[in-house]
C-alpha cells in the first residue's frame, strides 16, 4: 500500500472565467482551478500559520471570491481574495495567485492570508 500523501493534488471547481474576463477585461477559457500536489506542500510547509484557514477556504474563494485582481504586467497570473468575517469581528483576507496551465486549466500558484482586519 502506498504511504499516505498529506498534501494530495485537489480539484477546486469551475473558475468563474466570466466574473474574472468581466473584472480583468481578459478572455480566460473556462476550465477548472487545481491545486498540485507540490503547490498544496508549498502552502503548508512555507506558509504553516496560514495554513488551516487557506485550505479549509480555497474551494470558495475560487468560486466565490470578494474581490479579483491582476498586477500590471502579470497577464498570465491573477489573484483572487476571499473576505472571511471571524468570530470575534475580526476579518480575515485570503488570498489566491493563479495562472493558466497547459492542460487548459488554472494553477493556483500560492494561496496565504493578507492581513486581520478588527
Amino acid at each position: 500500500m502506498p504511504p499516505h500523501n498529506p498534501h494530495p493534488a485537489l480539484d477546486l471547481g469551475p473558475l468563474p472565467v466570466d466574473l474574472i474576463n468581466d473584472l480583468l477585461d481578459t478572455e480566460l477559457e473556462p476550465g477548472r482551478a487545481r491545486l498540485s500536489r507540490t503547490a498544496h506542500r508549498h502552502m503548508a510547509l512555507d506558509h504553516p500559520t496560514d495554513y488551516p484557514i487557506c485550505i479549509v477556504e480555497l474551494a470558495a474563494a475560487v468560486a466565490i471570491p470578494t474581490f479579483i485582481g491582476q498586477a500590471p504586467g502579470h497577464s498570465r497570473n491573477f489573484e483572487m481574495i476571499r473576505r472571511i468575517g471571524q468570530s470575534d469581528g475580526s476579518v480575515i483576507l485570503v488570498a489566491i495567485g493563479l495562472e493558466p496551465d497547459d492542460h487548459g486549466d488554472y494553477s493556483v500558484r500560492s494561496c496565504y492570508l493578507l492581513e486581520r482586519i478588527r
